[in-house]
């Protein structure tokens, strides 16, 4: 079947490197087509517009089912895992997600695999075996998936919010199904239902298909028409019901819901109309713009001094087809949670401010400039990531905007603005309250969320719509201009042409300089040609680490930092340069990342306030205690999230657990939080990368300029340890304390020394390891949800983790599993092809050698070189020379050494007894 001739261009940025061909084959998928020359992968993305919000009313969770259950075998390739196995052996992955109204299913390959890969893809829609053994398998599998979230917050409250929703609306019904929901009924059987919905959504009308790679385009059309071609046609879908989300009833309200861990937060959700359609004006994106600003004369500002709220952001909040809940979402204060109504009252009021003086083609051209930059010079990202979102905007935007749709921001629609405002109003508002002293009465079906709800009464409501007195300081203002707003966006000329492929294949920064504590790498980039940098700044410190409580302080310091540079330099956020502070390794971190233009002035801008940094007392005790909440409740989320951070406080030194930083806290008032920081910020010396579009000598006089102004010392009195402890052979035992309803278990096995051999074999391990592991205990044993194993590197000691995080199997049981598992695998490594091992070594080694896809990545990557290799940029190209020289006989040796004869592992298992 032949695709139509009918095609179009969709508009794309003029630095855009990609091209892209939009067609309709002739059973009716939409397709679009992207030659991405210089990408090394091909990826494939198909979308289907059916979600949860499809699911028969009698079986919540059948769309989610589908989806794992289209991976496991079709007519053509029966077995469960011919295609994990397929994409395994070019290289790729895949993945897929079911949301409210869409699914999408996408994978990855090396070039050369691709078509025959599609081909299989294509199957997996037309052909689906929905094998009856699977079928039971994979409903376990969902129930696991939904009882490891039974104390997650975020399903929780996502569940209160569709108890309190219209039952007439779809948006009501359970997403994600359980035993219970997808079990077999007394007139149907699951498996029916399944093939009932495979056959009436996943057809030709209502999906669409991304196929993008350095292939041509006329390749590509050619590889649509090939593998989807004969893609049931199908007919039109019933529309969804043309009903409100919240009956009248549930507008107007309190909620009140009662957190598992330590919380407090409000969250004001106004209903609006549905946003799809003004995608070109993107009017309730300014709003959320004006109402979530930062800066001085804001809301946030406001609460901020008021000591009421920690953080506010504005717009978030759940979409549909014909409904947009707009979110102003605050992390409340102590103090915050007694004023409440005070909080509402402020928020109305700044509402009204922006609907009399907010709406301003100033303030819109703005945004519309910052949103027009980032369409100019588009971030490159990787084909798997580009085809799935595109894939998505297929389904909402016109074919021309499927690549502009995101960008355009056309005219500010000052009529709908106002009226979408007018909703903002105490009528229209869900109040939901979270907290841990909540007075509830009501519990939630499946998550056993305990909420309550209560309405306005007419006295709130007037009090909410009361103004502020002036004695109230209650002195708002909108945004005034921005002045970080870049006016150069032309790249700087290239003083020095660099020769050098990539970053794994010898371009690299330059050391510039190393001397008065200040160490300096600098690379202008000749790739990505693009007026945007990276400045990374290491203060090293080698107390920061030295106990608990200074560990707990460097966080604190960085958590009120950044609090405080959030604050002051908004506007240079806004304006698409964003900084983040952040604790590591022995010592704190600034990352400065987006436009060059004004990049340099605003990181000494920065530098100078932290320096200045000096905080209250009030403000410093909100920041200890939420950090102290988070850190107590380590118990309460995922165990394997828990194991992975004992097993590094295990092995490394100045790791330390969240017990023991809470605990380090406790009696940290603030004239010893003031004491002790001078003490630890001491000795001090720093390293700084800069990377992009700033030239060597505007980076050699930002490196002078720290030297003067931070206080650095030229030789270190004391220095930072990096040290891993050495297991020696045999299974060491450890367990921890887990209040989560699953077990968890994990097997560590380390790496014996730190040479470029043992890294690259432990490297080729994991990528045979993994997929049989995981099809072993995750698909065929149906042990847990969380399965897999890792690569994990420990100050260049490599080594591999494998987990299982589990509802209904103990620690004692999964460990008996794994090591059963490990046991079988050295046997069947005896029958290990060199073809199987030509493979893995080829995946490998395409991991490390491909080039960074973005200037983002390709600085992360200096970054990590710099910070954990001290700079020896050529390490994984010397790692990958040894992938290459490994032979069938030496990976075996190792294999047999390493997992067998001489194991050096520890074992970590959670101790709770269940009820």
């Amino acid at each position: 079947m032949k695709s139509s001739n009918a095609h179009l261009t969709p508009e794309s940025s003029a630095a855009d490197n990609n091209r892209y061909r939009y067609i309709t084959l002739d059973n009716g998928l939409r397709v679009l087509l992207v030659h991405s020359p210089t990408s090394p992968q091909s990826a494939a993305s198909f979308a289907v517009n059916a979600g949860h919000f499809q699911d028969p009313d009698s079986a919540p969770g059948v769309a989610h089912f589908l989806e794992h259950l289209l991976f496991l075998g079709t007519q053509s390739f029966p077995d469960a895992d011919a295609f994990a196995k397929r994409i395994d052996t070019h290289g790729g992955h895949f993945n897929a997600w079911t949301g409210t109204e869409h699914s999408n299913y996408y994978f990855t390959t090396a070039n050369a695999g691709f078509a025959e890969s599609l081909m299989h893809f294509a199957e997996l829609f037309k052909a689906p075996l929905l094998a009856e053994e699977w079928v039971e398998k994979e409903r376990q599998s969902i129930e696991a998936e939904y009882r490891l979230k039974l104390k997650d917050e975020l399903r929780r409250l996502y569940e209160v919010h569709k108890t309190l929703a219209n039952p007439e609306h779809p948006f009501s019904k359970f997403s994600v199904g359980n035993a219970i929901t997808l079990a077999d009924s007394a007139s149907i059987k699951i498996r029916e239902r399944l093939m009932a919905f495979h056959q009436q959504y996943y057809v030709a009308n209502n999906a669409a298909l991304v196929l993008a790679g350095p292939d041509s385009l006329n390749q590509l059309a050619e590889l649509a028409a090939k593998s989807f071609g004969d893609l049931v046609t199908g007919d039109a879908q019933p529309p969804l019901p043309d009903v409100p989300i919240y009956q009248k009833s549930q507008k107007g309200c309190f909620i009140r819901v009662k957190p598992i861990k330590q919380a407090a937060r409000l969250i004001l959700t106004f209903p609006l109309p549905e946003i799809n359609s003004d995608y070109l004006n993107k009017t309730t994106s300014f709003i959320a713009h004006l109402l979530g600003y930062e800066g001085p004369g804001s809301l946030c500002y406001f609460l901020r001094q008021k000591q009421w709220i920690n953080e506010l952001s504005a717009g978030g909040g759940m979409s549909g087809y014909n409904f947009k809940d707009f979110n102003i979402n605050m992390q409340l204060t102590e103090e915050g949670l007694q004023q409440v109504e005070s909080i509402m009252r402020a928020c109305y009021q700044y509402i009204q401010l922006i609907g009399a003086k907010g709406l301003q083609k100033q303030l819109y051209n703005e945004r519309q400039q910052m949103i027009s930059l980032a369409y100019q010079f588009p971030e490159s990202i990787r084909v798997i990531d580009m085809a799935s979102q595109l894939a998505i905007n297929m389904l909402h935007y016109e074919p021309e905007h499927v690549v502009s749709g995101d960008y355009r921001m056309d005219a500010l629609k000052a009529n709908r603005a106002h009226e979408l405002l007018l909703l903002m109003c105490p009528e229209n508002t869900r109040a939901t309250l979270i907290y841990n002293a909540a007075k509830t009465n009501k519990k939630t079906k499946f998550y056993g969320a305990e909420y309550s709800v209560e309405a306005f009464s007419k006295k709130q409501i007037a009090q909410f719509k009361m103004p502020f007195n002036t004695d109230e300081s209650a002195e708002f203002t909108v945004p005034t201009k921005n002045p970080y707003i870049p006016e150069r966006i032309k790249p700087h000329e290239v003083s020095e042409e660099r020769q050098g492929g990539c970053e794994r294949s010898g371009y690299s920064p330059k050391k510039l300089r190393d001397e008065n504590g200040v160490a300096l790498w600098h690379l202008q980039d000749i790739h990505f040609r693009e007026p945007q940098a990276h400045i990374y700044l290491s203060l090293q410190l080698p107390l920061a680490n030295a106990s608990a409580r200074n560990n707990a302080i460097s966080r604190i310091w960085c958590e009120l930092g950044q609090e405080l540079l959030s604050e002051q330099f908004y506007d240079a956020e806004v304006a698409g340069m964003h900084f983040n502070l952040y604790p590591q390794q022995a010592g704190i971190t600034l990352h400065l990342a987006g436009f060059s233009d004004r990049q340099p002035t605003l990181f000494k801008d920065l530098m100078r306030s932290l320096a200045a940094l000096r905080s209250s007392e009030q403000h410093f005790q909100s920041v200890r205690q939420q950090m102290q909440r988070n850190w107590q409740a380590i118990h309460q989320n995922k165990p394997v999230n828990h194991l992975f951070s004992l097993l590094h406080h295990q092995l490394q030194y100045g790791s330390y657990t969240a017990a023991q930083l809470a605990e380090s806290v406790e009696d940290l008032d603030f004239e010893h939080y003031c004491n002790l920081l001078p003490g630890m910020l001491r000795d001090a010396q720093v390293k700084l990368l800069i990377h992009g579009d700033i030239q060597a000598e505007t980076a050699l006089e930002l490196a002078h300029w720290v030297e003067n102004t931070l206080p650095v010392v030229s030789v270190q009195k004391s220095k930072a340890l990096r040290s891993v402890k050495r297991l020696s052979s045999g299974i060491f035992e450890t367990s921890f304390h887990n209040e989560h309803s699953d077990y968890a278990f994990a097997l560590f096995i380390q790496g014996r020394n730190t040479s470029l051999s043992e890294k690259a074999l432990f490297l080729i391990l994991n990528h045979i390891f993994n997929p049989s592991f995981f099809n072993s205990l995750r698909t065929e044993q149906q042990l847990g949800y969380l399965v897999g194993s890792s690569y994990i590197p420990m100050h260049g000691l490599p080594g591999l983790l494998c987990y299982v995080q589990s509802p209904s199997h103990t620690a004692a049981q999964i460990r008996e599993a794994i090591e059963a598992f490990i046991a079988d695998f050295i046997v069947q490594l005896e029958f290990l092809s060199t073809e199987i091992l030509n493979n893995a070594k080829a995946a490998v080694l395409n991991h490390l050698t491909d080039s960074a896809p973005s200037l983002r990545i390709r600085a992360q990557r200096y970054w990590s070189s710099i910070i954990n290799n001290q700079g020896e940029f050529t390490l994984a190209a010397e790692v990958a020379d040894q992938v290459q020289a490994t032979t069938l006989e030496e990976f075996l040796d190792f294999c047999r050494s390493r997992l067998g004869s001489e194991i050096a592992a520890m074992a970590l298992a959670s101790s709770q007894v269940k009820s």
